[in-house]
């Protein structure tokens, strides 16, 4: 039940408390899926835990690839084999989405999967089986790189193209904390724990839905 004081708020840039969520790195563990991939298929040594420094993965020690396109191949071969489907939320996702959706955030997954030509349809489906499996509560599923063009009260990423553009045309960002976003000056939150989830609620109260973001 939406409370006395939104009832006449629609849902939209100026609705009520909307939450534009990013899925990996904030919400599920695409790293730790493509790593158990690599390692199951021969590809990659069980012992090696690749550095985080960097957000691109190839960019980053430890991995079996060093140039994009070597990336994007062991990508499109673990995608093919249903890795948005089967990979392990961030420990408390689950948890705290639901008490976030019991406290009327509208909550609209925006992620950037949609980068494999040929495999768009198994990627929307595997998303939405994903969070289906896991419980997580969502009114929107939108697949877009350019998050800066969806506007909300509230943003959640790790990405750090995404912050600065988002941060650049004024909207609200919370950095979920990564090792390579570390230059970026908070609002962050480090996990999915009830403190965390509070100061959320906390944050959608105290800035309007318009107006310039945290920089």
């Amino acid at each position: 039940m939406i409370p006395e004081q939104y009832r006449n708020q629609q849902v939209g840039v100026t609705g009520y408390r909307v939450l534009n969520l990013d899925l990996d790195g904030v919400c599920a563990d695409y790293s730790g899926a493509l790593r158990d991939y690599l390692v199951d298929h021969g590809v990659m040594n069980p012992d090696a835990h690749p550095e985080e420094n960097n957000y691109a993965l190839y960019e980053n020690a430890g991995w079996p690839f060093r140039t994009r396109e070597e990336y994007l191949a062991a990508h499109k071969a673990a995608e093919q084999e249903h890795l948005y489907a089967t990979m392990r939320p961030i420990e408390g996702a689950p948890e705290a989405l639901r008490f976030l959706a019991e406290n009327h955030v509208y909550i609209r997954i925006v992620t950037h999967r949609l980068f494999v030509s040929g495999q768009h349809q198994m990627a929307v489906s595997d998303t939405a089986q994903w969070l289906d499996t896991w419980g997580i509560p969502y009114m929107s599923l939108c697949f877009t790189g350019l998050k800066d063009s969806m506007q909300a009260t509230v943003h959640i990423d790790d990405s750090p193209s995404n912050i600065t553009a988002l941060r650049k045309v004024g909207q609200h960002v919370v950095v979920f904390d990564q090792p390579y976003n570390q230059n970026f000056v908070g609002p962050r939150i480090h996990d999915w724990s009830r403190s965390a989830t509070q100061q959320l609620l906390d944050w959608f109260e105290q800035w309007p839905e318009t107006g310039e973001g945290e920089q």
